[in-house]
């Protein structure tokens, strides 16, 4: 697993994102210790956000006193949330630090016991996941950073090129996030190895029954179970036993060595190790299907504790990603409608005047906040799901024995809960997705009434100041004709 996270690893050490040693990485793959790696992050967050403040100040330049006090307070508000994101998730990565090298050797054992028992796993899937993020990363951070510098920079200086720096931040913010997502998903691929394991069993054991049910005579005596009904009273394997006729031991032999019904092989290999030779004998469930439920009741409930530690490292920056997430997109999208509408931009939110790019920069925040909160939903799932494949396993072997051991194991998953959370604020899951979504719509249709109400307070006052205006001058106009007209009088008299 270390192997296939290299690349992330190398990249994050660089940059100071995780304070480990790279030294130890890189010549036995292993995660050590370093003090020089926190001096290293402590160093780069100082570095970083005095460049970006720099950054900041030279891209807005004389401009801050155009706009309204409160826009100005906002606006660096959620331009300064960016360098703050970025110093709890290095500074988290501090702390966390032996807690993110517990969970890899948790995860390493997980592994070792998984590949004792058959269940594989591919670790390059998170390799190629990793390549997929990080491309995408640079790919919104050059598309934004890039299209704001030529759009509002037009004479390229070395002041100018600083602007460049603004990526930093946004940019380990969102290795961090790829980081969370690597950790669960590594979880999600575990949970989805037994499960699919425990499947391919049932399948393999479905298939050798059915075939095993072609080659026999209709049972008159056989009634349709559904599930409850066959697992209460696991009636199937009593009859059958029951009513089953056994030849003597020579006459069987005779049988034996006359003709022996061959199992057609099953493409699940998973099956093969329970199933017999001679499709008339009945499948080896035996002492090695109780060992290896257990075995995945003990991994469930050790992938759970590995869960619940990745939680903990990173509720905080989930917590604050999602406020920044909310904050962001609301006031891009708000000053894009001020920006189609014709009005004044802020000097904040000068890239809402173009709408290729604010679309980009809405995407890019509401990925990195959909993307863990859809992967920490499908993960929670699939853990539940165990229960329902051990279950479906216990239904297809149809012995009391083993309903007996599914129903004992079953009230242990059930206490082996796993859930991501913000701090407890909210789970990280889709009604999370759509309290956001709900929110950010509603705050956007409060603040485009508020600036309607305001333009309409606005040009009703500037009618009445032109009404006001158009009646002195009439008054006016009045009062000098008949000034004149009494004149006029005076003199013919």
């Amino acid at each position: 697993m270390l192997e296939a996270l290299r690349d992330l690893f190398y990249v994050s050490a660089i940059f100071g994102v995780i304070p480990l040693s790279l030294r130890m990485f890189f010549k036995r793959r292993v995660l050590q210790l370093s003090i020089s790696g926190n001096v290293w992050v402590v160093c780069n967050i100082v570095v970083y956000t005095a460049l970006y403040h720099v950054a900041t100040t030279n891209y807005i330049k004389d401009d801050w006193g155009s706009q309204k006090t409160l826009t100005n307070a906002i606006g660096i508000f959620i331009i300064y949330m960016e360098p703050l994101m970025m110093g709890v998730d290095m500074i988290s990565g501090m702390i966390n630090q032996r807690r993110l090298i517990e969970c890899f050797e948790r995860l390493q054992r997980v592994d070792t016991k998984l590949a004792a028992e058959g269940i594989p796993l591919n670790n390059q899937q998170l390799r190629r996941i990793t390549m997929l993020l990080g491309f995408l990363v640079f790919l919104f951070e050059m598309v934004i950073t890039g299209y704001s510098f030529v759009e509002f920079e037009h004479d390229f200086t070395f002041s100018s090129s600083i602007w460049f720096i603004t990526t930093i931040p946004t940019a380990l913010n969102s290795v961090c996030r790829i980081w969370f997502i690597i950790l669960v998903h590594a979880i999600r691929q575990r949970f989805n190895a037994m499960n699919g394991h425990m499947n391919e069993i049932a399948q393999g054991l479905q298939q050798f029954k059915d075939q095993q049910q072609g080659h026999q005579e209709a049972d008159p005596y056989d009634v349709p179970l559904d599930y409850l009904e066959r697992e209460i009273f696991t009636v199937y394997t009593q009859r059958k036993a029951q009513f089953a006729v056994t030849p003597p031991k020579k006459q069987k032999q005779k049988q034996a060595s006359a003709k022996i019904i061959q199992v057609k092989p099953y493409e699940a290999a998973a099956a093969q190790q329970f199933l017999p030779t001679d499709i008339r004998q009945r499948p080896k469930i035996d002492q090695r299907m109780d060992s290896k439920l257990i075995l995945i009741c003990r991994t469930h409930d050790e992938l759970c504790e590995i869960g619940k530690i990745v939680n903990r490292m990173y509720s905080v920056q989930m917590l604050v990603a999602m406020a920044h997430g909310f904050v962001a997109i609301t006031a891009q999208l708000y000053f894009l409608y001020c920006g189609l509408t014709g009005q004044e931009v802020p000097i904040l939110f000068r890239s809402a005047q173009v709408l290729l790019l604010s679309l980009t920069y809405v995407c890019y925040t509401a990925l990195k906040c959909v993307v863990p909160i859809f992967v920490c939903w499908k993960t929670k799932t699939d853990s539940r799901r165990t229960g329902i494949e051990m279950h479906y396993l216990a239904n297809v072997i149809d012995e009391s024995h083993y309903y007996e051991v599914v129903n004992h194991l079953s009230l242990k998953l059930l206490n082996h809960h796993l859930n991501f959370s913000a701090c407890g604020f909210f789970d990280l899951d889709m009604t999370t997705l759509y309290a956001i979504t709900g929110a950010v719509t509603s705050y956007l249709i409060i603040l485009i009434q508020f600036n309607l109400a305001a333009i309409q307070k606005t040009t009703g006052n500037a009618t009445l100041t032109t009404n006001t205006s158009s009646s002195t001058t009439a008054l006016a106009l009045i009062d000098g004709v008949s000034t004149a007209l009494t004149t006029y009088s005076s003199r013919n008299l």
